[in-house]
């Protein structure tokens, strides 16, 4: 059989939202079409050990089952509007409820399971000027924000609506409370930044929000119980923004701590190029919170009692995207590796596969990461990955965040270079998430120094133990990989080729320029960079652009407001001015997940460059033979 290549990106199928009603299991499946250059999704059923398609549609997902477990609604997109689809479970009788073309942030059930609630996004017309006069100016994934106006909607089930509420706040979240007089929401005032919100409780009958906290902290994920309890998510930033958030309780007008003790990380922050759609992080039954968390590189579903007991529900060597319960059976998504997502169900701590969409793929019989540890300078042990390759030539990853990490997450782009013959090494250095706060927190401010000798030393040990060439290793990061890379290259010239992504090489100007600038830099960097100008530069990879040796290659997106593409530019210019070895390949109309959710094409395009690239720089004419 011929081995994994670039058109084989069509083949992958990407799970999402499962939902179960009474004994029926739905799940919604992503594709890339390759024709439309664009995603198909549909809802599914899965059925006496089949999955047969639900949903008539090719642009329908978001489903959300009822409390009475009889109804369905989902949205359908077509001819540029998005309708609300309601469907009757038992019946199988279907209706557009709702159909609007403007934006629709989220919508959930009310407690009777007799109506819905949506949250509306009107932003301002598109003119061909802007007047600006609030910050943030724009938002990566979403253009231009300012001026938007929220409206909280009422939509019942015969397709009847009513406005309860217009605003310029933003209503993030809403949970309607289960006495069906009041919503809880998560709020964020006009003029706050991404990080920051309120907890807050919508009156229906008086239209108001009553603002249950005042400090600016991170909420999310609310969820209402019988008794008009709140439990939700929190981080109070108290020593940065990506510190990991704590459950909480709301009670009688007192938030409750119930996690502090347990130093985890509540979200699967497994890096993958193969997932897709939303999935549920959280959900309360009986007298339980159950939760995906991130432990070594590994999403696993936990518990959590009302009395702040932990326990570990599903843990293994995969990642949990997904994942809802009946009786004493956890059907959940999961991936690892060297598999690609599927439908796993877990009964009495045995575990069983049950769906094989992704077939395909995992025909190639792709090769398993081989994870091992390193033990730093200073002591401190390492997490890391290596996946044998045909050649002795490598290509050392660096993921974002930098609060994220690697591991049992299937990433299409290391397989693909694998099989073109390279090994392909990754790591969580400092810096990464699933190893508590002061490990995640301990580049804070200090970019360049601890992560960059961790992953030195990673390469260091790799080169003994698995005997791979030190003259031809290869470097790809991106978005915080990809500052890592342009920081990399100019401090050594160890590696024969680079790659950066999406990065950032101008600290100073990231601040003014990203849609969390400010806030990010800040926290991450230190203060303002008019105020502490000289630590900004140091941190700033284009202050070394004269030491660059490495061939660079510098993929960037025009539409990307998270690290602009003037920050591309920036050290392209800087590179090309001083006579580098330097090429850049902008995609236009794609932002910072180009790589996760882009146009199909493009993100096929982004992995061919990536392949040429490597091949033409790191191997020889005899390893290319």
């Amino acid at each position: 059989m011929a081995g994994l290549n670039l058109k084989n990106f069509y083949d992958l199928k990407f799970i999402a939202n499962i939902n179960i009603a009474k004994d029926k299991i739905f799940f919604e499946v992503f594709s890339p079409n390759e024709d439309s250059n664009d995603y198909t999704s549909s809802i599914y059923e899965l059925r006496d050990k089949k999955v047969l398609k639900y949903s008539r549609g090719e642009k329908d997902k978001d489903a959300l089952i009822s409390p009475n477990e009889e109804m369905m609604i989902y949205t359908s997109k077509e001819d540029k509007k998005l309708s609300i689809i309601f469907r009757d479970i038992n019946k199988g009788n279907e209706r557009v409820i709702f159909r609007t073309d403007i934006n629709l942030k989220s919508y959930k059930w009310s407690s009777d399971s007799k109506s819905i609630y949506a949250i509306l996004e009107r932003k301002q017309k598109d003119e061909d000027y802007r007047i600006i006069d609030d910050y943030p100016i724009y938002f990566n994934g979403e253009g231009f924000v300012h001026n938007s106006e929220y409206s909280l909607i009422k939509i019942y089930t015969n397709g009847k609506k009513e406005e309860l509420w217009k605003g310029e706040d933003e209503i993030i979240e809403i949970e309607p409370m289960q006495d069906g007089k009041n919503i809880a929401a998560i709020v964020r005032p006009k003029g706050w930044d991404v990080y920051d919100s309120r907890l807050s409780l919508f009156s229906i009958a008086r239209k108001k929000f009553e603002f249950l906290t005042s400090e600016r902290v991170g909420i999310s994920n609310i969820h209402s119980l019988k008794d008009g309890r709140i439990i939700f998510l929190m981080n109070r930033h108290e020593r940065s923004i990506f510190e990991s958030p704590k459950f909480f309780i709301y009670s009688k007008k007192e938030i409750i701590p119930l996690s502090q003790k347990y130093d985890i990380s509540i979200s699967n922050s497994v890096n993958s190029d193969s997932r897709m759609g939303k999935n549920r992080l959280i959900k309360v039954r009986g007298e339980k919170i159950y939760f995906v968390s991130t432990s070594e590189g590994r999403a696993g579903l936990y518990s959590l009692d009302f009395n702040g007991k932990l326990y570990r529900e599903i843990n293994g060597n995969f990642s949990i995207d997904g994942y809802d319960i009946l009786g004493n059976e956890i059907y959940y998504i999961s991936q690892s590796s060297n598999e690609p997502q599927e439908i796993w169900v877990s009964k009495d701590k045995k575990i069983k596969k049950i769906t094989d969409l992704n077939r395909k793929i995992s025909s190639f019989k792709l090769n398993k990461a081989e994870n091992f540890k390193v033990r730093a300078s200073d002591g401190k042990e390492l997490d890391c990955w290596f996946i044998k390759g045909k050649s002795k030539s490598t290509i050392l990853e660096i993921h974002g965040g930098p609060r994220t990490s690697y591991g049992e997450g299937f990433i299409f782009e290391f397989h693909l270079l694998n099989q073109r013959g390279f090994n392909i090494l990754y790591s969580n250095p400092r810096g990464s998430d699933s190893y508590g706060d002061d490990f995640a927190l301990e580049i804070k401010e200090k970019y360049g120094e601890r992560d960059y000798k961790d992953i030195n030393e990673v390469v260091d040990y790799a080169i003994s133990k698995f005997r791979i060439d030190p003259k031809k290793i290869g470097v790809d990061g991106g978005s915080y990989g990809g500052f890592m890379v342009n920081w990399i290259i100019g401090h050594t010239d160890r590696f024969r080729a680079a790659i950066t992504d999406r990065s950032i090489s101008d600290q100073i100007s990231f601040y003014f320029t990203s849609d969390i600038g400010p806030r990010f830099n800040g926290d991450q960097i230190g203060g303002n960079p008019l105020d502490n100008f000289e630590h900004y530069l140091n941190k700033s990879p284009i202050k070394y652009y004269r030491n660059v040796k490495t061939p660079l290659l510098i993929v960037h997106s025009d539409e990307d407001y998270r690290c602009p593409l003037s920050q591309a530019m920036e050290f392209y210019t800087a590179l090309k001015t001083n006579g580098n070895n330097v090429k850049m390949i902008i995609f236009k109309g794609e932002n910072h997940e180009l790589s996760r959710g882009g146009k199909p094409k493009n993100r096929v395009k982004r992995l061919e460059e990536i392949i040429n690239w490597f091949e033409n720089n790191i191997f020889d004419e005899k390893s290319k033979k």
